[in-house]
């Protein structure tokens, strides 16, 4: 799996190409602030990389830094959610994005995304704290 910064015309492609169920069928409505964050790529101090096998992407992962850690939001080709390939690209991932300066990762997850907690958990994600939002953040230490 290899890392590329993402284009502004592939984080359209995959916003409105890929179709989620479930706890992340927002994604779908252009007018949903994680939405409109993603697509500023580059913008605001983050920044989304395309992660591909072969030719294809088969997910992303946006990332901001403060301090010393990296807040990560990443996404798997929806057609590959439940077979098995969470968390070997959540590890490649971690992998790509680890710098001696870092010292943890953090992510929000829905709490009805009990298949993500759990891929997240797997590979040595905590659970740290929820919020208003139906969200948990979750935390990785290098």
């Amino acid at each position: 799996m290899r890392f590329i910064a993402m284009t502004e015309d592939q984080a359209k492609w995959v916003a409105y190409q890929w179709k989620y169920k479930g706890a992340y069928s927002f994604f779908h409505d252009k007018d949903q602030p994680d939405v409109q964050m993603f697509l500023e790529v580059g913008k605001k101090n983050t920044r989304q990389y395309a992660a591909y096998e072969k030719d294809e992407i088969i997910g992303f992962i946006g990332v901001k830094l403060k301090e010393k850690t990296l807040e990560i939001a990443p996404g798997l080709n929806p057609e590959l959610i439940g077979k098995g390939r969470g968390k070997e690209f959540l590890e490649s991932c971690i992998s790509f994005l680890h710098e001696e300066t870092l010292e943890q990762l953090h992510v929000y997850i829905s709490k009805e995304n009990q298949r993500a907690i759990n891929v997240f958990e797997d590979v040595g994600f905590m659970q740290s704290s929820a919020n208003e939002q139906q969200r948990i953040q979750m935390q990785y230490r290098y």
